[in-house]
């Protein structure tokens, strides 16, 4: 007798939402059946899903990877120019 999955647990399988999973279904990419109400997904089948499977990109360039700039700091970096209550910071110079 084969598996059956639960939405959840072919999400969590595939890593991607829940609703991506229940997307899957309604486009008819991936064959599920209902079992006393609830969706279910073949072992057979979430594997026959699983060979062709390519994760979508994100749309309209969601999360771009973001450049991140590493600065060193200097003796005329602003931070260093503060006076006054708890400005004591120190540039150790090696």
């Amino acid at each position: 007798m084969n598996n059956l999955f639960s939405v959840t647990q072919v999400a969590y399988i595939l890593k991607v939402h829940p609703l991506t999973v229940r997307r899957y279904i309604k486009e008819q990419k991936l064959k599920a059946i209902k079992v006393g109400g609830n969706v279910r997904i073949r072992e057979t089948d979430l594997a026959d899903f699983n060979k062709d499977f390519v994760p979508t990109k994100p749309v309209n360039g969601m999360f771009k990877e973001k450049k991140i700039t590493v600065r060193t700091f200097s003796n005329i970096d602003p931070i260093f120019q503060l006076q006054g209550r708890g400005a004591s910071l120190e540039l150790d110079n090696k």
